[in-house]
């Protein structure tokens, strides 16, 4: 063999070398899809089956779903009281649709647990509603799902976390025990972005370790069903629930809402509860309904949060009312048009505006106060795992099953030895104040932006935002219209989102034969 030969073979076997390398490395570090990957169907399915045992589910469906199915939560009411149906009936539907779209091989994953006790409740429901007189509250019987990251009664709540799995509140977080004290039946809890979305940076949206994978029904493994409260979303969107419960931080109800075509409302944080919600940043996170309409966002936001908001619904509510749309270089041109079309259409008087997010930071603010908030709700509510670093030895034990995507997130935030709340006061303020300017120097009612593009203001500043249905894009992913106003003026967003939902129509059933 030649010298020349030799070092031919040489530079094509270090070439090789360099190719195998570096596709490792980018299986390693490239951002990977969704799979369907779904932990302890069994179990739910379980559960389900003993609590609808003895019933005829296969009548009840056929006589009884179209009492339930895209219905508001007025018109299920009404349907209990004219006698086409019973909260027993209502709560069965919802479980036996869990089952059968949810829970099956290639299902949705939205739900992570079952409350074992809802048919019970559900039938004690019935016979309160019998020998009461008095009026009931409007969510009084209703089957409602929440985020896996507030805490529940007697239901595991997790976060999505595998070290978590077995934790069974002693106490119910604020906004559960608001809702139970009005009658709602806890149906049980969602999947979601584990941790909030704070676990790993190449994890899908919609993964946990505890759970698995949520599927959006609109393009399984193809359409994110986005985060973080994705199970939230998906399963109000598939009609599993009438209405569910997600958290935001910063995008994490309008977000999925936007990808489910369903309704999200994040209501002014001071006006709801965070307590007995695992943290992601305290001084920002805020706990909100999604809802297929905006009346239905109207009745849970009352019963969360201890609100008495009765808005008076008037299709014409946007006439006249001046409108800033937002809207930045990579969204898609054609939908910000039809959004501002969509706007006028309903009366409103719409005009561009820039609204610059420059100095305003949420999720890389996280790791400034996540270890500390994270130990002090393990130390308060009793959690298994008490320190962040316990948390992360714990997952590395069986990654596999732990850690499927890695948790460097949480190996970053455990870093921060001092608590750092400087940063994010900076930017509550900073964001604060883009907002305030753009209302008062353009004399806005509202401000509109496509899906969840803009959130982070008012994510930071603390102002309501309600992100309503906007049809599908020209590939079929769904669309939606967030609007923002100043703290405080929940009710006459509200408004507005009628008005627009009324004119729009974008509400899209993902399982409804075309």
């Amino acid at each position: 063999m030649t010298k020349k030969y030799k070092i031919m073979i040489g530079i094509l076997v270090l070439f090789l070398c360099i190719a195998a390398g570096g596709f490792l490395y980018y299986k390693m570090a490239a951002p990977p899809g969704e799979k369907f990957l779904a932990y302890h169907n069994e179990e739910l399915i379980s559960n389900i089956d003993s609590q609808l045992s003895g019933l005829d589910m296969a009548g009840i469906v056929r006589n009884k779903e179209k009492y339930v199915i895209e219905q508001e939560i007025a018109d299920i009411q009404d349907n209990i009281k004219d006698g086409s149906l019973t909260y027993e009936e209502l709560t069965a539907i919802c479980l036996y649709r869990i089952k059968t779209l949810d829970q099956n091989k290639h299902g949705f994953n939205s739900v992570l647990t079952i409350n074992p006790h809802a048919m019970e409740e559900a039938r004690q429901k019935d016979q309160e509603r019998k020998s009461r007189t008095e009026n009931t509250s409007e969510i009084f019987g209703i089957p409602v799902l929440l985020k896996d990251n507030i805490n529940t009664s007697g239901i595991p709540t997790s976060a999505g976390a595998a070290a978590l799995a077995d934790f069974i509140p002693a106490e119910d977080a604020d906004v559960a025990a608001g809702l139970k004290k009005r009658g709602a039946i806890i149906l049980g809890k969602n999947n979601l972005s584990e941790f909030a979305g704070y676990m790993s940076s190449i994890a899908p949206a919609g993964y946990s370790n505890a759970k698995g994978q949520t599927i959006n029904p609109f393009g399984p493994l193809k359409i994110s069903a986005s985060g973080s409260s994705s199970g939230s979303a998906v399963s109000v969107t598939a009609n599993l629930a009438p209405v569910s419960i997600g958290t935001e931080t910063d995008g994490s109800i309008v977000a999925p809402a936007s990808a489910g075509s369903v309704v999200g409302f994040k209501p002014t944080r001071s006006t709801v509860s965070g307590t007995g919600i695992l943290p992601l940043i305290r001084q920002i996170d805020t706990p909100g309904p999604i809802t297929k309409s905006v009346q239905d966002a109207a009745v849970v936001y009352n019963a969360m949060s201890d609100q008495a908001i009765t808005p008076a619904w008037d299709k014409e509510y946007l006439q006249g009312k001046t409108i800033g749309l937002t809207s930045y270089e990579y969204n898609d041109k054609s939908q910000v048009s039809i959004l501002k079309e969509a706007l006028q259409n309903a009366g409103a008087k719409v005009i561009d505006i820039t609204l610059s997010q420059e100095g305003v930071f949420i999720f890389s603010n996280i790791q400034l106060t996540f270890k500390k908030d994270y130990e002090d709700f393990a130390s308060v509510y009793g959690l298994p795992v008490k320190t962040l670093d316990n948390l992360i030895a714990f997952n590395n034990k069986e990654k596999e099953t732990n850690a499927k995507y890695g948790q460097d997130y949480l190996e970053e935030a455990a870093k921060k030895e001092a608590t750092d709340s400087d940063e994010i006061n900076k930017s509550i303020k900073k964001a604060e104040s883009v907002l305030n300017t753009a209302f008062r120097e353009n004399d806005l009612d509202g401000i509109a932006f496509l899906n969840s593009t803009a959130s982070t203001l008012p994510a930071a500043a603390g102002f309501p935002e309600l992100t309503l249905p906007l049809g599908r894009d020209k590939d079929g992913v769904p669309q939606g219209a967030t609007l923002t106003v100043p703290s405080g003026e929940d009710e006459a967003l509200l408004k507005m989102g009628y008005s627009f939902q009324e004119y729009t129509k974008g509400r899209i059933n993902p399982l409804e034969t075309p």
